[in-house]
Order: structure tokens, then sequence, then C-alpha cells
């Protein structure tokens, strides 16, 4: 059968019944549990009995409302509640097939009726909100309340709508184990109203007790967002007040009290207040005025900025998240590693509370799907240059093929696009040719040399240089060579009368030139030039090698 198709949506509802799948019931533990949840008494919790315990006498309400003024009065609660709650709903809320691995080389089948009504839902959740603000509000209460209530209206077993419920006045009836049996609204004006489990998804954030609500960064900051509330305020009057000195007033002995109350209260007119700027100080009958010190207003802002360090602290937010450009640091604290960090370990584990809750809900009971899951959209925040530069070195280094980078992108995948390649200066190969290119540049590198590349046994074999054996000289050559055993030629080493050594000379040692003669050299034991003796013998290796030629 067809889901609703056209309900609930703007300009009317269609009033067909359709018959709708029933939700799946989640497993229950076969034995309920003995242990009690903190903050739950004998009685469980009731509508009268939501206290935050014994000890402190406080009622919830009071501190939820207490906790709502801090985040409305205190500037970097808003910022940081607001950084994180935009940056997890950026990208918007989608589904996704579960056997995508995103590599691009799966084709994502058909969505089933099921998926296409949740995504009817999330297109259009209710006549106020869209499922960004919906989803928004739910962050910000589970950051300064700790718990966040959304209403699914049904229609027979399908959810049609969704709404935000008011964190400070939903109270979860439930009995001493923890067990939630109903919820119950009353508001400040007393209104109230019921829910059925299944009618509420409540999500809370982790708390070291347990307990049935979460603990909120508000609330474990409050301290130095109250610190910070009171700095703030003193530096507000000091302004307010025109920064006046605190001075010490020496009147007269004989002013009456009357008297000093009204110069006490013509001062605050004449000389306080930021019209008064510059107005001098005047008294009578010999009245002296002593300055004590000036207001601290270094020493306040430095306060303040040492607990806008700790709120920020408390909600795992980077100070460049929420508009702080530290000057001491190096690139102003706007590097990658601090935005990963904010993402791994404040959005994602909010992210993570939030998409469990609401697969639960609405995946899972709600519209029976399986092989189908919600997630939220990432939108990469990295400058677009960085981006394709990442894309282009996995691309052509063989990490990415190109239709997994397509994919990335949300283009359709092309033939060929799903080997990988290595791209070498203006040369592309593909990943699975890498061992006969590597084979081939090693055969390049050798040519001409006397080494010669082996036959591998296999291809996880390295190739092993070979040495080959030298051909044999011809004995034309051997002379030249230096063979031993070899015959001179006639026109070397003669002894000769032009050859004969002088006395004094040693052989094998250079001669003193005579200015503007070649220097002469020792060799063979004979007295040679040696330009001439390079000379006949090139003429002697041309010969012999002709004489080869011919033979």
């Amino acid at each position: 059968m067809a889901f609703w198709s056209n309900w609930f949506r703007r300009g009317g509802r269609d009033d067909t019944v359709t018959e709708a799948k029933a939700p799946v019931a989640l497993a229950q533990p076969a034995a309920p549990r003995r242990g009690f949840e903190y903050g739950v008494g004998p009685g469980g919790l009731t509508e009268t009995s939501q206290g935050v315990g014994t000890a402190t006498q406080t009622d919830r309400r009071t501190l939820m409302q207490q906790l709502y003024e801090a985040f409305l009065a205190c500037p970097w609660s808003w910022a940081c509640t607001n950084a994180i709650a935009r940056t997890i709903t950026a990208g918007g809320l989608v589904t996704d097939w579960v056997n995508d691995d995103g590599e691009g080389d799966q084709e994502q089948p058909k969505k089933p009726a099921n998926v296409l009504a949740l995504e009817r839902l999330l297109k259009f959740c209710n006549p106020r909100e869209d499922i960004r603000q919906l989803l928004r509000s739910t962050i910000a209460d589970l950051l300064v309340f700790g718990d966040a209530y959304v209403e699914v209206v049904w229609l027979g077993r399908v959810p049609v709508a969704l709404y935000t419920l008011d964190a400070p006045s939903m109270l979860p009836i439930a009995d001493e184990h923890g067990e939630i049996t109903a919820y119950v609204q009353v508001t400040d004006q007393g209104q109230r109203a019921e829910f059925a489990p299944h009618e509420v998804i409540h999500i809370s954030l982790d708390a070291p007790r347990s307990g049935m609500f979460g603990v909120a960064p508000t609330q474990a900051a409050l301290l130095p967002i109250t610190t910070w509330l009171f700095t703030a305020a003193t530096l507000k009057e000091i302004y307010r007040k025109g920064n006046p000195a605190q001075i010490h007033a020496d009147l007269p002995r004989d002013m009456s009290p009357a008297e000093i109350t009204k110069w006490t209260s013509q001062h605050m007119v004449r000389n306080v207040g930021p019209r008064n700027i510059g107005v001098p100080i005047t008294t009578k009958g010999g009245g002296k005025i002593n300055e004590l010190q000036q207001a601290k207003i270094g020493e306040a802002l430095e306060t303040l900025a040492q607990k806008r360090d700790e709120i920020l602290a408390c909600y795992g937010v980077p100070p460049a998240e929420v508009g702080v450009i530290e000057s001491g640091n190096l690139g102003g604290g706007t590097g990658e590693s601090q935005r990963k960090s904010y993402e791994v370990n404040t959005c994602d584990p909010i992210a993570a509370i939030v998409l469990e809750k609401l697969v639960s809900a609405l995946v899972t009971n709600g519209f029976n799907i399986t092989g189908w899951t919600l997630k939220f959209k990432q939108v990469d925040m990295r400058d677009s240059k960085v981006i394709e530069e990442i894309r282009e070195k996995r691309v052509t280094t063989g990490l990415w093929t190109l239709n997994r980078a397509r994919a990335e992108i949300g283009e359709p995948s092309v033939p060929g696009g799903d080997e990988p390649v290595f791209v070498v200066g203006t040369r592309m190969f593909l990943w699975r040719d890498v061992i006969a290119h590597g084979q081939a540049a090693i055969a390049a590198l050798l040519r001409g040399t006397s080494l010669e590349a082996g036959e591998p046994a296999d291809e996880a074999t390295p190739v092993q240089l070979v040495k080959p054996e030298p051909e044999p000289i011809p004995d034309e050559l051997k002379p030249f060579a230096g063979e031993p055993g070899a015959e001179e030629p006639d026109d070397v080493g003669t002894g000769g009368e032009e050859d004969q050594e002088e006395p004094g000379k040693a052989a094998g040692k250079k001669d003193d030139a005579k200015k503007d003669e070649e220097p002469t050299e020792m060799f063979g034991g004979d007295r040679v030039r040696l330009v001439e003796f390079h000379t006949r013998y090139r003429a002697r290796r041309d010969a012999a090698l002709a004489e080869l030629a011919a033979a």
C-alpha cells in the first residue's frame, strides 16, 4: 500500500485513509532491571516530585530557569551554543543508504515508499518550523538544559509531524527504576498535556551519575558564567557613572550631618555620570578632596577574558569558532587542527546522540525502514583551493579512483574511472602496470652501462643486477691495453738517442719545463713529450681498428 502523500501540507490535507504497517517493537529485556536511577526516589518521578535531589532542596524547574537566564545574559554561552547547533545542522538531515561505502563504485538502489514518506516528513515537519530549525532548537536545549524533547504526531501508525517541546516544562513520569511510563507537560501558565512514551523523543546528554536527566555544558560553566556576569555588571556601572575616581572628602568639622548629606547629593548630581566628566569638585569651609584610586578597568577586562576562556572550554568550542582571534597564536588560532578537534570532540558526539534517537523513533519504529538511516550531511569548511588540491593529489597518486572523486562532488561515474592511476610528470600509468613500468625504468637506466637486469623469479622478487663477462681483447690492441706478455710497438721505448734519459732525471718524475716549452713526462722509462705520445697512440689505434674492420 502506498503511504500518505498529501496529508499535513500547506493548503490542505488528504482525508483518504490508507493502511500502514505496524512499527517494529524494539527488543526488551526478558526480566525487569533491579538497579535504581540517581535522583529518583522510592515513589519514582511524578508531577509533584521532580527535584534534583533531597540534599539540595532545589526544584528542577527553578534550576532550568536559572540556566536559561544565564544563557541569555552571557554572550559567550549564546555564541557557543549557536556555533555548535549551526555546525551540526549546516548540511541538513538526509536519508542515507546503509551499504554505501563512499567509493562511488556501487549504484544506490531506488528508494522505497517508506523512505520517500520519511523524506516528505523531513521536508515539512510542521507549519512553524523546518527540520533545520527544529534540530537547532533541540541541540540548543541539550546544551542549555541537558535534555531536549520532540513531540511526534501520529496518524494511525505513521508519524506525520514533529514539534519541539519546552524542556523546563516537561516532566518524565517513571518508576523508581527509571522506566518511563508517560510524559506530562505543565507550563508556567498552568496548561497541562499528557503524552505516551512513543509520542515524545527524549534526548539527554551524558551525566556522570547517569540518572533521568543529562548535565548540560551551561550547568558545568555556571560558575565562570556568573563571575563573568558580575564583572560585566561592574564595568557597566563604572561606565554608566562616567568612570569617576574614588575619592575621600575631608569636610570641615563644623558641617552638620544634614549639610554633609546635601554635599554628597550635589556631588553625585554635578560630578558623577558621563555628562559630568571634567566638572571640577568644589568644597567650602576648607574641605579637602583626596583621590583613593582609579577604577581598575584593566583588571576587570583581564577577568572577562579569563572567564571567557573557561566558558569556551566547558562548551568545547575553539575561540576562532566564536569570532575570537588569538593574537599570540600562529594563524590566529584558525588552523585545521582546532577545527578537527572541535568537530570530533564536540559536534560529532552530540550529533550521534541526536541521530540515534531520531533513527530509533522515526526510521525503525515510525516507518519500519531497513537498509536506510539518517545522517547529518557534512559541509567542508576549508578553502576551495585546498579542497581541490587534495582531491587532485589523491587521484594522481592512486589513493582515489576518478569515479570516487566524482562521487565526492556529486557527479556520475564515467567509463574507465574505476582504475587507479598515478601520474609522473606528463605521463600517466595504471597502478596495475606499475611493476612492468618499474622494470622498464630500470632497463632504461642500465642502457649504455656494463650492468644488465636479470630475470626475476616472480613479481615479488627484486630485480638483480648482473655484470656480464668482458669480451676478449684482440691481439692487435693488447699492447695498448697493458696486457702482460704483449710486444711493445717499435716506435715506443726504442732506446734511441732521443729517448735516452738525461743524467739526473729519475724515471717516473716530471721534468722541469723551460719557458715557452710544453711540459714533459717520463713514460715507460723513455723521455717523451706528452703531446707527441698521444698523437702517435691515436694514429696506431685508428690503424688497428681499420685492419680489424677490413678483416
